[in-house]
């Protein structure tokens, strides 16, 4: 599902190319124990995402709930024009704070 890496205290994720209804219990599950196992400053890098729908963005934001709520946040970065797109008509840019690149979300914790 996601691949995993780990910079400092930082852990990065990448996501699937899609984030949706197939794979979104999945990736909720994944978040949700990566954050319980200690790594709640968390960097999802969708570069690779060329599709998400709302159950997707759900899943971002109940990371995001586990990650601050474990005394964390979740970064985003490599947000494609249409992941972009979304978030703009969601206005979930309120919400995520979003870097043009992984090494500026690192650097943001």
């Amino acid at each position: 599902m996601f691949q995993s890496s780990r910079v400092g205290e930082v852990t990065v994720l990448t996501a699937p190319g899609a984030l949706d209804s197939r794979n979104v219990q999945e990736a909720r599950d994944y978040l949700k124990q990566q954050i319980r196992d200690g790594e709640s400053k968390v960097v999802i890098d969708l570069s690779s995402v060329t599709f998400i729908d709302s159950s997707g963005l759900g899943v971002l934001l109940t990371a995001l709930k586990a990650a601050r709520g474990a005394g964390g946040d979740v970064r985003l970065t490599g947000l494609t024009p249409p992941v972009r797109t979304i978030f703009e008509l969601t206005r979930l840019f309120q919400v995520f704070s979003s870097f043009p690149t992984i090494e500026q979300a690192i650097q943001s914790f």
